[in-house]
């Protein structure tokens, strides 16, 4: 139970991070424009992804054998994240475009779950679930009153 919550801090944190993120990269877009932004974040993420690699001892197998090439296009994704939040943030605001953002995730995850995706375990589709994410829709629909 104790890492339950653990866990569930980590992610409280992540998403208080992804606001913060997208909020400081569009108002550095401003003056700096996205392409000068994109690049400043993923230096910053490459160097603290090295520390923590190296403080976790630097395992070097980046490619374990039978992983399927599918992946590795997770970079791919957090570019999407990154630059698609930069660009909305200051146009229709933080709160609704993190709204709208946790419902695509939460569809996604659903399909992930429900059909066991990129290695992830089975979790059937549920009505309770289904009715989650319908909560979260209307929630994102307040958000934008």
């Amino acid at each position: 139970m104790r890492m339950q919550i653990v866990f569930a801090a980590l992610a409280i944190a992540a998403g208080v991070a992804a606001a913060l993120q997208a909020a400081t990269n569009a108002a550095l877009a401003k003056s700096a424009g996205l392409g000068p932004v994109l690049i400043i974040n993923t230096v910053i993420v490459l160097i603290a992804a090295i520390g923590l690699w190296a403080a976790m001892g630097a395992r070097t197998t980046f490619f374990p054998a039978g992983a399927p090439w599918v992946l590795y296009i997770g970079g791919i994704f957090g570019f999407v994240v990154v630059a698609s939040l930069t660009l909305v943030f200051p146009q229709i605001g933080a709160a609704y475009a993190i709204a709208l953002m946790i419902g695509g995730q939460c569809v996604a995850a659903l399909l992930i779950d429900h059909y066991g995706l990129l290695g992830m375990p089975i979790e059937s589709l549920t009505i309770q679930r289904l009715f989650g994410v319908a909560l979260i829709a209307v929630g994102a629909a307040v958000v934008r009153i």
